[in-house]
């Protein structure tokens, strides 16, 4: 089997990075193909014999359709990958670089074209196989995001990243599924453990052998359990499980960093602090 990954999303959000990561990876890499082209391209990549994995990017507008093209072909082992960041940091990334958006030479504006873009991500994101929100990551940590997508390409090992965040700083978009963990025993409201977090061992001993959490580990895990094992069997490479409280620095940091270090040894496990 061929490993193809096609690559779509928002203008600005790190295509060009996870093109350049997988090509460290040993991956083909492919940019900016035309639509009318890509039926030939994946007929010499099946029948030349010359490739065994291959990164494609397509813009977004173009995305669905090379997906549907490429799930005819028996020969490929096909992971769609979308990537997207938050408005804010995309202006950001424009303002520092001074680059143009791709549609500002049709005469859109920036926020038209982010607009746009957004809108066709709605359209693609019930057919990605993997998605990352880059607002948070620097380089180092996207790359390592798309190491753990592909490590599930490869079949090494099914991968899971465990993030805790907190609400009051939005929801991270690439996290699949959140468990809310505001109703257990809060740090915050001890003094000597306020200035700390779920990282040291008195604020993760606080959450740990409360009974609360006891009894929450015990439901979150038997879920996890049973969803994780199921996603690996429906063909995904990789799970992004969120772990939220109201700040994002006592109790999600603790739960997450025991779930990571409970399933590291099942499958190929990380663990990202956005808030601390």
């Amino acid at each position: 089997m061929i490993k193809l990954v096609i690559i779509t999303g928002v203008s600005g959000s790190g295509k060009s990075q996870a093109l350049y990561t997988f090509e460290e990876a040993g991956y083909y890499v492919i940019d900016n193909v035309p639509e009318e082209v890509i039926k030939p391209l994946f007929d010499t990549i099946c029948y030349s014999g010359k490739y065994s994995k291959v990164a494609l990017a397509v813009p977004l507008i173009n995305a669905n359709q090379t997906y549907e093209i490429a799930r005819n072909y028996k020969d490929f082992d096909t992971k769609f990958l979308g990537i997207t960041c938050s408005r804010e940091a995309l202006n950001e990334r424009y303002r520092l670089s001074r680059r143009r958006h791709p549609l500002e030479s049709q005469g859109f504006t920036l926020d038209n074209a982010l607009k746009r873009d957004y809108e066709l991500l709605e359209t693609v994101r019930e057919n990605l196989t993997d998605f990352i929100d880059t607002t948070k990551l620097d380089k180092n940590q996207f790359s390592k995001a798309i190491h753990n997508s592909i490590m599930g390409i490869n079949g090494e090992k099914f991968s899971v990243m465990f993030m805790s965040f907190g609400y009051k700083r939005s929801v991270p978009q690439d996290i699949e599924t959140v468990f809310d963990v505001r109703l257990l025993p809060n740090p915050y409201w001890v003094p000597e453990l306020k200035e700390m977090n779920g990282l040291d061992k008195p604020v993760r001993d606080y959450v740990l052998n409360a009974p609360e959490t006891k009894k929450y580990l015990q439901n979150v895990i038997k879920y996890l359990d049973y969803y994780l094992e199921e996603l690996k069997k429906s063909g995904k490479g990789h799970a992004n499980i969120g772990i939220a409280c109201s700040g994002g620095q006592h109790r999600s940091v603790a739960i997450a960093q025991y779930l990571f270090e409970y399933y590291k040894e099942k499958y190929e496990t990380s663990v990202s602090h956005r808030d601390i």
